[in-house]
């Protein structure tokens, strides 16, 4: 009897090392879309409301590169937050969604259900603030 109760919880703790494993498993966005399948991405500032179109190529290129390139771990559950810096979505050339996702600061991502997070930092953030600038001339006067 007490093998039986023995290999029927046994699954319990087994399931537990899974979930802990797949969590703390590194992420990385955007890493089956290469560069040159993104026509455009949308960015909305969610704290001053602009929004921005970017459609260059060069421009495309860096922010999809930096994306790939930055590895990240899950660090927590994002569900029933509220607010958000740049929104982010990357469009195909017939205006399909190929991802979305949230630069919240130099070093965390958000994309429901969970936060991401790089230790190194390396996200685009300063990037994203330089051509949001660049396109609405007011974003130095809110610089954090």
């Amino acid at each position: 009897m007490n093998l039986k109760k023995i290999i029927k919880w046994s699954w319990f703790p087994i399931l537990l090392l899974v979930l802990a494993a797949w969590f703390y498993a590194p992420v990385t966005f955007l890493k089956d879309v290469p560069p040159e399948r993104v026509a455009g991405i949308r960015v909305f500032d969610g704290n001053t409301g602009e929004k921005l179109e970017i459609t260059g190529g060069e421009e495309i290129r860096h922010i999809v590169e930096n994306l790939r390139s930055v590895r990240l771990r899950r660090s927590g559950i994002s569900l029933l937050h509220a607010g958000y810096r740049f929104r982010m979505t990357f469009l195909d050339a017939e205006g399909g969604v190929l991802e979305e996702l949230t630069v919240n600061s130099e070093t965390t991502i958000r994309r429901d259900p969970f936060f991401y997070t790089s230790e190194a930092g390396g996200l685009c953030y300063d990037y994203l603030w330089g051509l949001m600038d660049a396109e609405h001339g007011y974003i130095r006067a809110f610089a954090p």
